[in-house]
């Protein structure tokens, strides 16, 4: 097999977070949009409870509308916090991509594992680095500029050619 793309990227606190802005700013309508629309069912539900006087269910709303937002405001950042203290961004972990025509190679010191594109969820770019995403959370960091066969230019020609549809651009 013929390696089309090589590249080394290492994964520091910078890179990762790189990857969290952009995250962010590419789901943050829909995660506060979600947010308000139960936010405003528990409200509409405990306004309902106060016209009942219904205290006992009351209590019960307001308690959950106290932890749903609790959860959602909170947890993003706790989550974000453990990953930067974790191994993988503090041990500078290096995966190297390399990319034939049927499949990819991620090679890094916890072993070897090959993909089929179709596995790919979904493939984004912005300015600095391709984000190819195995799942909603799980995602490779592909750096623009650690091509060592090939180059970006190229790369995104192939990589969107081979996911069509799920391939988006974010460049500012």
């Amino acid at each position: 097999m013929e390696i089309l793309f090589k590249n080394v990227t290492t994964l520091n606190k910078d890179e990762y977070m790189e990857l969290v802005k952009f995250h962010n700013a590419k789901n943050n309508f829909k995660y506060y949009l979600y947010t308000a629309v139960m936010g405003l069912i528990l409200i509409i539900g405990i306004s309902y409870q106060i016209y009942l006087r219904n205290y006992i269910s009351l209590t019960l709303l307001a308690l959950i509308f106290i932890g749903f937002l609790a959860y959602r405001f909170i947890e993003p950042y706790r989550k974000t916090e453990k990953e930067i203290k974790g191994e993988k961004v503090q041990g500078n972990l290096v995966n190297t991509y390399i990319f034939y025509d049927k499949n990819f190679v991620v090679k890094n010191k916890y072993g070897k594992d090959t993909l089929k594109y179709r596995k790919l969820f979904k493939v984004y770019e912005n300015d600095s680095a391709f984000y190819l995403y195995i799942s909603k959370e799980d995602v490779f960091i592909v750096e623009k500029d650690k091509f060592e066969i090939g180059n970006s230019r190229d790369f995104k020609n192939f990589i969107s050619r081979k996911v069509g549809y799920k391939f988006k651009n974010y460049k500012k």
